[in-house]
């Protein structure tokens, strides 16, 4: 009787010791995420986000950006489009046992506004106000902001204004007779910028006041507008 009675004890004992050796943990499977959507603009450089999890390390990252280029290897990189759209872009990876697993986002390409129409005067008077017009579309339909840049000096962005609707504003040249190059640039909402649009004004002298009529005019600035539009005061 003692010897059967050792022997229940012996399988029992084993009995757990053996289920465990047969049946190890099991494996997560292997997933990824892309993250995303990303956005950008034309030729800026967007850093994409990979992660996994389960499956066996380590893993081998592989994304398709959507416009014919790939790369392999950094979970995160980074990339660039040379036109605007919405790609679809796919991360796949791999892990030491060779399973895959995928999966997509997308990536929103901005394009700039078209570079600004502008129209100016050939020839101003020197001091004097003149009217600048600029017009610049968005192919998105976005709004558009204006600066402009004389003589290396650039003004600060003004606007909002919308897409494809004409902006003008009045500004004078103080600076010795000549050439001056004017430049105009625009910008979506999203900060991309259009290319510079420039345009030459000649800058003459103002009229020497020695007849005391025109001196007469100088003085009462308000008066007699009609002749002082034909005398060039204006």
């Amino acid at each position: 009787m003692k010897k059967l009675h050792f022997g229940k004890i012996l399988i029992i004992g084993i009995l757990p010791l053996f289920i465990g050796a047969s049946f190890g943990a099991s494996v997560e499977p292997l997933s990824c995420d892309a993250h995303g959507p990303y956005e950008g603009n034309v030729m800026e450089d967007i850093e994409f986000d990979g992660t996994a999890t389960g499956g066996t390390p380590p893993y081998e990252f592989l994304w398709d950006y959507g416009d014919g280029n790939s790369s392999s290897g950094d979970p995160h990189p980074t990339h660039n489009y040379a036109n605007a759209g919405n790609y679809t872009v796919i991360l796949t990876v791999t892990d030491s046992e060779n399973d895959t697993a995928s999966d997509t986002t997308w990536a929103f390409i901005n394009a700039p506004p078209s570079a600004p129409v502008v129209t100016v005067p050939d020839k101003v008077r020197r001091g004097k106000l003149f009217k600048v017009e600029v017009v610049s579309t968005d192919p998105d339909g976005d709004d558009v902001y204006y600066r402009d840049e004389l003589n290396d000096c650039t003004s600060q962005w003004y606007g909002p204004f919308p897409s494809g609707q004409k902006y003008s504003y009045m500004m004078s040249i103080s600076g010795a007779p000549g050439t001056y190059t004017l430049g105009v640039q625009s910008k979506d909402t999203f900060d991309a910028e259009s290319e510079w649009t420039y345009s030459q004004i000649n800058v003459t002298k103002n009229k020497e006041l020695n007849n005391p009529l025109l001196r007469f005019l100088q003085f009462h600035p308000n008066m007699f507008p009609i002749i002082r539009y034909l005398l060039g005061l204006h």
